[in-house]
Protein backbone atom coordinates (compact mmCIF):
# COMPACT_ATOMS: atom_id res chain seq x y z
CA UNK A 1 0.00 0.00 0.00
CA UNK A 2 1.35 3.44 -0.93
CA UNK A 3 2.07 5.48 2.16
CA UNK A 4 1.28 8.77 0.45
CA UNK A 5 -2.29 7.69 -0.30
CA UNK A 6 -2.85 6.96 3.37
CA UNK A 7 -1.80 10.35 4.63
CA UNK A 8 -4.10 13.21 5.57
CA UNK A 9 -2.44 16.16 3.90
CA UNK A 10 -4.41 18.72 5.91
CA UNK A 11 -3.01 17.17 9.10
CA UNK A 12 0.49 17.51 7.68
CA UNK A 13 -0.23 21.17 6.97
CA UNK A 14 -1.25 21.75 10.59
CA UNK A 15 1.73 19.72 11.81
CA UNK A 16 4.07 21.79 9.62
CA UNK A 17 2.64 24.99 11.12
CA UNK A 18 3.15 23.54 14.61
CA UNK A 19 6.80 22.79 13.83
CA UNK A 20 7.33 26.41 12.80
CA UNK A 21 5.57 27.76 15.89
CA UNK A 22 7.58 25.50 18.17
CA UNK A 23 10.80 26.76 16.58
CA UNK A 24 9.75 30.38 17.17
CA UNK A 25 9.20 29.64 20.86
CA UNK A 26 12.26 27.43 21.28
CA UNK A 27 14.53 30.06 19.75
CA UNK A 28 14.60 31.81 23.13
CA UNK A 29 15.76 28.65 24.86
CA UNK A 30 18.26 27.90 22.10
CA UNK A 31 19.83 31.36 22.21
CA UNK A 32 19.83 32.25 25.92
CA UNK A 33 18.94 30.66 29.31
CA UNK A 34 15.22 31.35 29.06
CA UNK A 35 14.35 28.43 31.36
CA UNK A 36 15.93 30.38 34.24
CA UNK A 37 15.23 33.96 33.16
CA UNK A 38 11.52 33.32 32.60
CA UNK A 39 11.13 32.47 36.27
CA UNK A 40 12.94 35.61 37.37
CA UNK A 41 10.70 37.84 35.30
CA UNK A 42 11.03 40.15 32.31
CA UNK A 43 13.27 42.58 34.19
CA UNK A 44 16.62 40.87 34.71
CA UNK A 45 20.32 41.31 33.94
CA UNK A 46 19.97 39.81 30.47
CA UNK A 47 17.11 42.00 29.22
CA UNK A 48 18.91 45.19 30.29
CA UNK A 49 20.61 45.33 26.89
CA UNK A 50 17.49 44.57 24.85
CA UNK A 51 16.08 47.21 22.55
CA UNK A 52 12.45 48.17 22.03
CA UNK A 53 12.16 45.79 19.06
CA UNK A 54 13.28 42.89 21.22
CA UNK A 55 10.64 43.53 23.90
CA UNK A 56 7.99 44.06 21.23
CA UNK A 57 8.96 40.82 19.48
CA UNK A 58 8.91 38.94 22.78
CA UNK A 59 5.43 40.27 23.62
CA UNK A 60 4.05 39.46 20.16
CA UNK A 61 5.41 35.92 20.38
CA UNK A 62 3.88 35.46 23.82
CA UNK A 63 0.48 36.66 22.62
CA UNK A 64 0.31 34.75 19.35
CA UNK A 65 2.77 31.85 19.61
CA UNK A 66 3.73 30.87 23.18
CA UNK A 67 1.86 27.69 24.22
CA UNK A 68 -0.32 27.75 21.09
CA UNK A 69 1.80 25.48 18.93
CA UNK A 70 2.94 23.01 21.57
CA UNK A 71 -0.75 22.49 22.38
CA UNK A 72 -1.39 22.17 18.64
CA UNK A 73 1.27 19.48 18.47
CA UNK A 74 -0.39 17.78 21.45
CA UNK A 75 -3.75 17.82 19.67
CA UNK A 76 -2.14 16.13 16.66
CA UNK A 77 -0.51 13.53 18.90
CA UNK A 78 -3.91 12.59 20.31
CA UNK A 79 -5.41 12.57 16.82
CA UNK A 80 -2.69 10.17 15.73
CA UNK A 81 -3.49 7.41 18.22
CA UNK A 82 -7.05 7.02 16.92
CA UNK A 83 -5.96 7.02 13.27
CA UNK A 84 -3.18 4.57 14.06
CA UNK A 85 -5.60 2.21 15.81
CA UNK A 86 -8.04 2.35 12.88
CA UNK A 87 -5.27 1.45 10.45
CA UNK A 88 -3.88 -1.32 12.67
CA UNK A 89 -7.29 -2.93 13.03
CA UNK A 90 -7.90 -2.54 9.30
CA UNK A 91 -4.65 -4.39 8.58
CA UNK A 92 -5.32 -7.08 11.20
CA UNK A 93 -2.47 -5.99 13.46
CA UNK A 94 -2.28 -5.83 17.25
CA UNK A 95 -2.57 -2.12 17.90
CA UNK A 96 -1.54 -2.06 21.56
CA UNK A 97 1.78 -3.85 21.05
CA UNK A 98 2.63 -1.67 18.04
CA UNK A 99 1.66 1.49 19.90
CA UNK A 100 3.73 0.58 22.97
CA UNK A 101 6.77 -0.06 20.75
CA UNK A 102 6.10 3.30 19.10
CA UNK A 103 6.19 5.06 22.48
CA UNK A 104 9.32 3.21 23.61
CA UNK A 105 11.17 4.24 20.44
CA UNK A 106 9.90 7.81 20.84
CA UNK A 107 11.22 7.84 24.41
CA UNK A 108 14.64 6.69 23.15
CA UNK A 109 14.63 9.49 20.58
CA UNK A 110 13.77 11.93 23.36
CA UNK A 111 16.46 10.56 25.63
CA UNK A 112 19.15 11.00 22.98
CA UNK A 113 17.80 14.41 22.00
CA UNK A 114 17.56 15.83 25.51
CA UNK A 115 20.88 14.61 26.89
CA UNK A 116 23.10 14.71 23.79
CA UNK A 117 21.69 17.51 21.61
CA UNK A 118 19.42 19.96 23.43
CA UNK A 119 17.85 19.95 26.89
CA UNK A 120 14.43 21.39 25.94
CA UNK A 121 13.06 18.13 24.55
CA UNK A 122 9.31 17.33 24.57
CA UNK A 123 9.50 13.83 23.10
CA UNK A 124 10.16 12.11 26.43
CA UNK A 125 7.06 13.72 27.92
CA UNK A 126 4.94 12.69 24.95
CA UNK A 127 6.22 9.12 25.17
CA UNK A 128 5.44 8.85 28.88
CA UNK A 129 2.04 10.53 28.63
CA UNK A 130 1.17 8.51 25.55
CA UNK A 131 0.60 5.45 27.72
CA UNK A 132 -2.30 7.24 29.43
CA UNK A 133 -4.11 7.57 26.11
CA UNK A 134 -4.57 3.81 25.95
CA UNK A 135 -7.19 4.18 28.70
CA UNK A 136 -9.14 6.80 26.70
CA UNK A 137 -9.06 5.44 23.17
CA UNK A 138 -12.36 3.52 23.48
CA UNK A 139 -14.25 6.47 24.93
CA UNK A 140 -16.93 8.20 22.88
CA UNK A 141 -16.25 11.76 21.78
CA UNK A 142 -18.74 13.03 24.37
CA UNK A 143 -16.94 11.21 27.19
CA UNK A 144 -13.63 12.57 25.93
CA UNK A 145 -15.07 16.08 25.94
CA UNK A 146 -16.19 15.70 29.56
CA UNK A 147 -12.71 14.47 30.52
CA UNK A 148 -11.12 17.37 28.65
CA UNK A 149 -13.23 20.00 30.40
CA UNK A 150 -12.73 18.41 33.81
CA UNK A 151 -8.96 17.97 33.52
CA UNK A 152 -8.35 21.40 32.07
CA UNK A 153 -10.62 23.05 34.64
CA UNK A 154 -8.80 21.22 37.41
CA UNK A 155 -5.49 22.53 36.14
CA UNK A 156 -6.80 26.10 35.97
CA UNK A 157 -8.15 25.80 39.51
CA UNK A 158 -4.82 24.53 40.84
CA UNK A 159 -2.85 27.19 38.97
CA UNK A 160 -5.23 29.87 40.28
CA UNK A 161 -4.76 28.69 43.86
CA UNK A 162 -0.99 28.54 43.45
CA UNK A 163 -0.96 32.07 41.99
CA UNK A 164 -2.97 33.38 44.92
CA UNK A 165 -0.67 31.71 47.43
CA UNK A 166 2.47 32.93 45.62
CA UNK A 167 1.37 36.56 46.03
CA UNK A 168 1.61 36.33 49.80
CA UNK A 169 4.35 38.23 51.65
CA UNK A 170 6.32 35.11 52.64
CA UNK A 171 6.14 33.81 49.10
CA UNK A 172 7.46 37.10 47.71
CA UNK A 173 10.46 36.95 50.03
CA UNK A 174 11.13 33.39 48.88
CA UNK A 175 10.82 34.52 45.25
CA UNK A 176 13.52 37.15 45.76
CA UNK A 177 15.83 34.54 47.25
CA UNK A 178 15.15 32.17 44.38
CA UNK A 179 15.75 34.96 41.86
CA UNK A 180 19.34 35.30 43.03
CA UNK A 181 19.92 31.55 42.60
CA UNK A 182 18.23 31.54 39.18
CA UNK A 183 20.37 34.46 38.04
CA UNK A 184 23.48 32.55 39.00
CA UNK A 185 22.20 29.53 37.05
CA UNK A 186 21.56 31.74 34.02
CA UNK A 187 25.03 33.29 34.15
CA UNK A 188 26.62 29.84 34.43
CA UNK A 189 24.64 28.65 31.41
CA UNK A 190 25.74 31.65 29.34
CA UNK A 191 29.37 31.07 30.26
CA UNK A 192 29.27 27.34 29.51
CA UNK A 193 27.42 27.47 26.20
CA UNK A 194 29.21 30.59 24.99
CA UNK A 195 32.77 29.70 26.00
CA UNK A 196 32.89 26.13 27.30
CA UNK A 197 34.48 23.04 25.81
CA UNK A 198 32.40 20.22 24.37
CA UNK A 199 32.59 18.50 27.77
CA UNK A 200 31.56 21.68 29.62
CA UNK A 201 28.57 22.07 27.32
CA UNK A 202 27.60 18.43 27.80
CA UNK A 203 27.65 18.83 31.60
CA UNK A 204 25.66 22.08 31.40
CA UNK A 205 23.08 20.40 29.16
CA UNK A 206 22.65 17.55 31.63
CA UNK A 207 22.32 20.06 34.47
CA UNK A 208 19.70 22.10 32.61
CA UNK A 209 17.77 19.00 31.57
CA UNK A 210 17.61 17.67 35.12
CA UNK A 211 16.53 21.11 36.32
CA UNK A 212 13.64 21.07 33.84
CA UNK A 213 12.70 17.51 34.77
CA UNK A 214 12.74 18.37 38.48
CA UNK A 215 10.33 21.28 37.85
CA UNK A 216 7.86 19.06 36.01
CA UNK A 217 8.10 16.18 38.49
CA UNK A 218 9.61 13.83 35.92
CA UNK A 219 12.88 13.35 37.83
CA UNK A 220 12.93 12.35 40.60
CA UNK A 221 9.65 10.91 39.40
CA UNK A 222 6.68 12.28 41.33
CA UNK A 223 3.62 10.88 39.53
CA UNK A 224 1.03 13.24 40.99
CA UNK A 225 3.14 16.37 40.47
CA UNK A 226 4.06 15.27 36.97
CA UNK A 227 0.50 14.52 35.91
CA UNK A 228 -0.73 17.84 37.28
CA UNK A 229 1.96 19.75 35.38
CA UNK A 230 1.13 17.87 32.20
CA UNK A 231 -2.66 18.34 32.41
CA UNK A 232 -2.78 21.00 29.64
CA UNK A 233 -1.07 18.62 27.21
CA UNK A 234 -3.17 15.63 28.29
CA UNK A 235 -6.29 17.74 27.74
CA UNK A 236 -5.15 18.61 24.22
CA UNK A 237 -4.37 14.94 23.52
CA UNK A 238 -8.02 14.24 24.27
CA UNK A 239 -9.17 17.10 22.03
CA UNK A 240 -7.13 15.53 19.24
CA UNK A 241 -8.86 12.21 19.85
CA UNK A 242 -12.21 14.00 19.55
CA UNK A 243 -11.10 15.49 16.22
CA UNK A 244 -10.25 11.98 14.98
CA UNK A 245 -13.46 10.35 16.20
CA UNK A 246 -15.60 13.12 14.70
CA UNK A 247 -13.47 13.28 11.53
CA UNK A 248 -13.13 17.05 11.80
CA UNK A 249 -9.94 17.04 9.72
CA UNK A 250 -11.14 14.53 7.16
CA UNK A 251 -14.73 15.72 6.62
CA UNK A 252 -14.89 19.41 7.59
CA UNK A 253 -17.86 20.16 5.33
CA UNK A 254 -20.05 17.86 7.44
CA UNK A 255 -19.12 19.88 10.53
CA UNK A 256 -18.98 23.36 9.01
CA UNK A 257 -21.24 24.98 11.61
CA UNK A 258 -19.44 23.36 14.54
CA UNK A 259 -16.01 24.28 13.19
CA UNK A 260 -17.13 27.85 12.50
CA UNK A 261 -18.44 28.17 16.05
CA UNK A 262 -15.20 26.84 17.54
CA UNK A 263 -13.22 29.12 15.21
CA UNK A 264 -15.25 32.18 16.30
CA UNK A 265 -15.16 31.52 20.05
CA UNK A 266 -11.53 30.45 19.86
CA UNK A 267 -10.67 33.92 18.60
CA UNK A 268 -12.91 36.07 20.79
CA UNK A 269 -11.96 34.15 23.95
CA UNK A 270 -8.35 33.27 23.18
CA UNK A 271 -7.01 36.56 21.85
CA UNK A 272 -8.17 38.86 24.70
CA UNK A 273 -6.96 36.39 27.34
CA UNK A 274 -3.52 36.16 25.75
CA UNK A 275 -3.24 39.93 25.34
CA UNK A 276 -4.23 40.41 28.98
CA UNK A 277 -1.73 37.74 30.07
CA UNK A 278 1.10 39.78 28.54
CA UNK A 279 -0.09 43.23 29.61
CA UNK A 280 -0.86 42.08 33.16
CA UNK A 281 2.21 39.81 33.29
CA UNK A 282 0.05 36.96 34.54
CA UNK A 283 0.68 33.57 32.93
CA UNK A 284 -2.62 32.17 34.27
CA UNK A 285 -4.53 33.93 31.49
CA UNK A 286 -2.15 32.58 28.87
CA UNK A 287 -2.64 29.03 30.12
CA UNK A 288 -6.39 29.63 29.96
CA UNK A 289 -6.43 31.34 26.59
CA UNK A 290 -3.76 29.44 24.64
CA UNK A 291 -5.91 26.38 23.74
CA UNK A 292 -8.69 28.63 22.44
CA UNK A 293 -6.35 30.57 20.17
CA UNK A 294 -4.72 27.30 19.12
CA UNK A 295 -8.11 25.94 18.02
CA UNK A 296 -8.66 29.15 16.06
CA UNK A 297 -5.37 28.51 14.25
CA UNK A 298 -6.11 24.85 13.58
CA UNK A 299 -9.55 25.50 12.14
CA UNK A 300 -8.26 28.45 10.11
CA UNK A 301 -5.74 26.09 8.51
CA UNK A 302 -8.51 23.54 7.84
CA UNK A 303 -10.66 26.19 6.16
CA UNK A 304 -7.70 27.49 4.13
CA UNK A 305 -6.74 23.99 3.05
CA UNK A 306 -10.21 23.17 1.78
CA UNK A 307 -10.52 26.49 -0.02
CA UNK A 308 -9.75 25.86 -3.73
CA UNK A 309 -7.38 28.84 -4.07
CA UNK A 310 -5.75 28.97 -0.63
CA UNK A 311 -5.11 25.23 -0.63
CA UNK A 312 -2.29 25.55 -3.15
CA UNK A 313 -0.53 27.96 -0.78
CA UNK A 314 -0.95 26.28 2.61
CA UNK A 315 -0.20 22.78 1.28
CA UNK A 316 3.37 23.97 0.66
CA UNK A 317 4.16 23.39 4.34
CA UNK A 318 2.77 19.83 4.35
CA UNK A 319 6.16 18.19 3.61
CA UNK A 320 7.57 19.77 6.78
CA UNK A 321 4.74 18.13 8.72
CA UNK A 322 5.27 14.78 7.02
CA UNK A 323 8.76 14.61 8.48
CA UNK A 324 8.01 16.52 11.69
CA UNK A 325 10.19 14.33 13.91
CA UNK A 326 13.19 14.81 11.64
CA UNK A 327 12.60 18.56 11.36
CA UNK A 328 12.08 18.94 15.11
CA UNK A 329 15.40 17.21 15.90
CA UNK A 330 17.14 19.00 13.02
CA UNK A 331 16.11 22.37 14.46
CA UNK A 332 18.01 21.45 17.61
CA UNK A 333 21.07 20.31 15.67
CA UNK A 334 21.15 23.51 13.62
CA UNK A 335 20.48 25.88 16.51
CA UNK A 336 22.90 24.30 18.96
CA UNK A 337 25.59 24.58 16.27
CA UNK A 338 24.74 28.26 15.78
CA UNK A 339 24.67 29.12 19.48
CA UNK A 340 27.04 26.76 21.29
CA UNK A 341 30.79 27.26 21.50
CA UNK A 342 31.59 24.13 19.48
CA UNK A 343 29.81 25.91 16.60
CA UNK A 344 29.46 29.64 16.07
CA UNK A 345 29.25 30.47 19.78
CA UNK A 346 26.42 33.02 19.54
CA UNK A 347 24.73 31.96 22.78
CA UNK A 348 23.59 35.00 24.75
CA UNK A 349 24.30 37.31 21.81
CA UNK A 350 21.07 36.94 19.80
CA UNK A 351 17.99 38.68 21.16
CA UNK A 352 14.31 38.09 20.28
CA UNK A 353 14.06 40.36 17.22
CA UNK A 354 17.06 38.79 15.49
CA UNK A 355 16.01 35.36 16.78
CA UNK A 356 12.66 35.69 15.02
CA UNK A 357 14.29 36.27 11.63
CA UNK A 358 16.78 33.50 12.26
CA UNK A 359 13.91 31.09 13.00
CA UNK A 360 12.20 32.19 9.80
CA UNK A 361 15.37 31.49 7.82
CA UNK A 362 15.85 28.05 9.39
CA UNK A 363 12.25 27.09 8.67
CA UNK A 364 12.59 28.27 5.07
CA UNK A 365 15.60 25.96 4.65
CA UNK A 366 13.66 23.09 6.21
CA UNK A 367 10.77 23.79 3.85
CA UNK A 368 13.04 23.53 0.81
CA UNK A 369 14.81 20.40 2.07
CA UNK A 370 11.51 18.70 2.92
CA UNK A 371 10.13 19.32 -0.58
CA UNK A 372 13.28 17.95 -2.19
CA UNK A 373 13.35 14.94 0.13
CA UNK A 374 9.84 13.80 -0.74
CA UNK A 375 10.61 13.82 -4.43
CA UNK A 376 12.66 10.69 -3.77
CA UNK A 377 11.49 9.23 -0.45
CA UNK A 378 8.23 8.19 1.20
CA UNK A 379 9.32 8.87 4.79
CA UNK A 380 11.59 11.29 6.59
CA UNK A 381 14.87 9.69 7.78
CA UNK A 382 13.98 9.59 11.48
CA UNK A 383 10.40 8.64 10.65
CA UNK A 384 11.80 5.67 8.74
CA UNK A 385 13.91 4.62 11.75
CA UNK A 386 10.88 5.06 14.02
CA UNK A 387 8.59 3.04 11.79
CA UNK A 388 11.17 0.29 11.17
CA UNK A 389 11.78 -0.12 14.92
CA UNK A 390 8.05 -0.04 15.61
CA UNK A 391 7.23 -2.89 13.22
CA UNK A 392 10.46 -4.87 13.72
CA UNK A 393 10.76 -4.85 9.94
CA UNK A 394 12.73 -2.73 7.51
CA UNK A 395 10.26 -0.31 5.95
CA UNK A 396 10.36 0.91 2.35
CA UNK A 397 11.69 4.46 2.17
CA UNK A 398 12.41 5.19 -1.49
CA UNK A 399 9.58 6.63 -3.54
CA UNK A 400 8.36 4.31 -6.27
CA UNK A 401 9.25 5.70 -9.67
CA UNK A 402 5.70 6.01 -10.94
CA UNK A 403 4.59 7.78 -7.72
CA UNK A 404 7.57 10.11 -7.85
CA UNK A 405 6.74 11.08 -11.44
CA UNK A 406 3.08 11.69 -10.50
CA UNK A 407 4.11 13.90 -7.56
CA UNK A 408 6.42 15.94 -9.78
CA UNK A 409 3.64 16.43 -12.34
CA UNK A 410 1.15 17.46 -9.62
CA UNK A 411 3.46 20.23 -8.51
Amino acid sequence: MNLNRERYEVVDVVRGAAIFGILLVNMAHFSYPDVYLYQIGSENFFTETWRTWDFLTKNILEIFVQMKFITMFSLLFGFGIIIMEERALGNGRNFVSIYIRRLVVLFVFGLIHSFFIWDGDILMDYAVLGFLLLFFRKCSWKTLLVWTVCLFSLYLLLIGLMTAVSNGEDALVQKREQAALLEEEARNAIHSYQNGSFTDIFHQRIHDRLFYMSMSGMWPFQPLVYIINMLPYISMFLVGMIFAKQKLFQEPEKHRRLLTAIWFFGLIIGLPLNIFAVTAKNSFYMVFGAPFLMLFYVISLIFLYFHPICRQIVKKIAPVGRMSLTNYIMQSVICTYIFYHYGLGLYGKVYPFAGFWLALAIFAVQLIISHIWFKYFQLGPLEWVWRTAMYFKRQPIRMKKEVSKHNNRSR
